[in-house]
């Protein structure tokens, strides 16, 4: 080692003992599990090799453009994290690759690179929580699907409950589970494919969606075939779905069966509602207006309510103010 000064590290709410130097590039190994080549490789839980993430991190464009970057400053700015021991690099495995290639173009000039190195007992929960500072909460680097592989995994391999991991985190569990939910609704359907993210992260956090998922048999399974086989042009396309089922009257109960059916895609079956004017805004307002007020609940809520005067000021304001519309209505009508 060259250069070394110890420090002192907070890392959670523990602070541990490291030290910064210069270590010889080729002695370091890459974290196998570094979420960015899980996405890449599509090896789903299997461990990838030394030699495959090598290979896939140094074909990426970005870790040739770091390269170059690397390069005009004179090296790096900020040190990657290594854990003595094993020398794996738990953060700043892009760099290291970056440096590989730099090596294979001059190997005396980029033989040694700046890290900060961690103790060899470091405990599982600082590197997570360190990572997660880095690439979750941090500058977020990571993507959602990469940020989700990575707490998926941890959370198999640890056994340690999503609550426990937010506030290793600092983050919300609601966060967490989001995340998670679409992981696994991935993996469940056989589509965990780092494109397809943002196709189920859309359909899953979609309310009509899931109604009409619950009320038509075989229409989640339609839209997952057709989310895999690529019919849904654009992830945010998705929403057409929940906009057909929010109508919720005969027509689009109908369309929503044929979409299951595959007698209507998505893009027909959304056209043919909306050409019936009953996506239209005033429409939709006017008609859950109505659906909330005429259930029987609701009225004996209102009857409970201490404001009941008031209430009842106010509603027969609504009753003036619906029959001036339907005058102004009809008389547009007779025009």
């Amino acid at each position: 080692m060259e250069n070394t000064v110890e420090e002192m590290m907070t890392i959670g709410k523990e602070k541990y003992k490291v030290i910064k130097c210069e270590l010889e590039q080729s002695k370091l190994k890459f974290f196998p599990e570094n979420p960015r080549v899980y996405s890449v490789l599509n090896i789903g839980d299997e461990k990838p090799s030394q030699e495959q993430i090598e290979e896939v991190m140094c074909r990426d464009d970005r870790i040739k453009q770091l390269k170059e970057s690397i390069k005009s400053n004179g090296g790096l700015i900020e040190p990657i994290f290594v854990r003595d021991g094993d020398m794996v690099v738990l953060e700043g495995n892009s760099r290291l690759a970056a440096y590989r290639l730099l090596n294979k173009q001059d190997p005396i000039r980029w033989a040694k690179i700046k890290v900060t190195l961690l103790p060899a007992d470091i405990p599982d929960s600082a590197v997570f929580t360190l990572l997660g500072q880095f690439h979750i909460i941090g500058r977020k680097d990571w993507n959602p699907y990469e940020q989700a592989g990575y707490l998926y995994r941890t959370i198999n391999d640890s056994n340690k409950p999503i609550e426990i991991l937010a506030t290793e985190l600092g983050i919300t569990t609601s966060y967490i589970k989001k995340l998670i939910d679409v992981y696994e609704y991935m993996i469940e359907h056989d589509d965990n494919h780092p494109s397809k993210w943002s196709y189920y992260e859309e359909m899953l956090k979609n309310r009509g969606i899931k109604k009409a998922f619950d009320e038509v048999p075989g229409l989640e399974d339609k839209i997952v075939s057709d989310i895999k086989n690529n019919n849904i042009r654009m992830a945010i396309d998705i929403r057409k779905l929940g906009d057909v089922s929010k109508v919720n009257d005969k027509l689009s109960r109908k369309i929503l069966k044929d979409i299951a059916m595959g007698e209507e895609d998505i893009y027909s079956g959304y056209d043919i509602v909306a050409s019936s004017g009953k996506m239209d805004n005033n429409f939709q307002f006017i008609t859950n207006f109505r659906k909330r007020i005429q259930e029987d609940s609701y009225t004996d809520k209102l009857l409970k309510d201490e404001n009941i005067n008031n209430i009842e000021f106010e509603l027969k304001k609504i009753d003036k103010l619906v029959k001036n519309m339907l005058t102004k209505i009809e008389g547009n009508k007779k025009q």
